[in-house]
């Protein structure tokens, strides 16, 4: 008979990691349109982490979209 083991699931809890970034970008890139670049992939990252969370979606379209990303 095989013996299993039971590991408790990780929790994870919100953090907002757009401020710290992109004061991190804004101090290390000068300003143009690479920063902006940059800040869009932090707030991109900051919400494909918040979807990840394993909230419950929606039942609408753009969380379809979300999933597919």
């Amino acid at each position: 008979m095989a013996t299993f083991i039971s590991v408790p699931l990780k929790k994870s809890s919100e953090v907002d990691l757009v401020k710290p970034l992109s004061k991190y970008v804004t101090s290390t890139y000068p300003a143009g349109e690479e920063q902006a670049e940059y800040i869009r992939a932090v707030e991109e990252l900051n919400k494909l982490r918040r979807n990840a969370l394993g909230r419950p979606l929606d039942k609408h379209e753009s969380c379809l979209e979300s999933l597919l990303r």
